[in-house]
């Protein structure tokens, strides 16, 4: 016979005391960034990025504000400039303790301007070292006096042969300038057409300036030159002379001159 046998368990309440209660911490608030400008309009031979910001803080119910900072980074992502906000009624703040911070920003020394939308962002600290909300709003940047890309010094194989069997590859490169400044091109390229004149299946193709030579042909990086390798396989049916026109493109959508030149693809 199975003897079972009921155990009871007594828990012990113990009552809580409800009259201590945590204090909530809170962390600021932000809110209505502004900008004095809807553009800056300025130019790569002597570049200067200069607008005011300002932005609305509150302490939100929590303790005071320690710092408010706003952050200006360019298209790339690149920080250039943090600067504290104030609300002190010192030009270019306007009125005293009214919540609505202000910042002069005033970006000079810029080796080659970078030309779209930059990035504002704020950030509040409280005394508690809590941070807020992260709000941010972009301004653009153009050049009023943009010139295009200049594409020269083609160097290209006159000829490539079918082979029997695998591969034959060439590289194509173009030396690229812009006197606006290198970092103001985009993209190099290439449209690339059959001998009876239909583009070619891919164009454009993006051509390379990283020194990665085995995959693009590419030597030296950063050095102007753009470069693609292309290859023939032994499959390749289509025989004649494919032409290939090389341009560039700035970051304001301008396009440079064209080089225009042909590869042989025979036997």
């Amino acid at each position: 016979m199975i003897t079972v046998i009921a155990a009871i368990v007594f828990y012990s309440c113990e009552k809580t005391d409800d009259s201590v209660i945590d204090p909530s911490v809170t962390s600021p608030l932000l809110s209505n960034p502004q900008l004095s400008k809807d553009t800056v309009r300025t130019t790569s031979s002597g570049p200067v990025i200069n607008f005011t910001a300002s932005v609305s803080a509150s302490t939100n119910g929590g303790t005071a504000l320690q710092s408010i900072v706003c952050s200006v980074s360019d298209p790339h992502g690149n920080l250039l400039a943090q600067i504290n906000m104030t609300d002190n009624g010192v030009s270019p703040d306007t009125t005293t303790g009214d919540g609505r911070f202000t910042a002069a920003i005033d970006i000079t020394g810029i080796s080659c301007l970078q030309v779209g939308n930059y990035e504002v962002e704020y950030l509040a600290v409280n005394t508690s070292g809590l941070s807020s909300n992260l709000i941010s709003s972009s301004i653009p940047v153009i050049n009023t006096n943009n010139q295009p890309p200049v594409v020269s010094a083609l160097h290209a194989p006159s000829v490539i042969l079918v082979p029997p069997t695998g591969t034959n590859t060439g590289v194509l490169s173009v030396f690229t300038d812009d006197p606006d400044g290198r970092c103001d091109i985009n993209s190099v390229f290439f449209n690339s057409f059959r001998p009876d004149g239909s583009i070619t299946n891919g164009s454009p193709f993006t051509m390379f300036d990283d020194g990665n030579i085995s995959v693009h042909g590419d030597t030296v990086a950063g050095d102007g030159r753009y470069s693609l390798k292309i290859e023939i396989s032994s499959a390749q049916t289509t025989l004649g002379y494919f032409k290939f026109n090389y341009q560039a493109q700035d970051n304001s959508n301008l396009l440079s001159n064209i080089i225009r030149d042909s590869i042989n693809v025979t036997h």
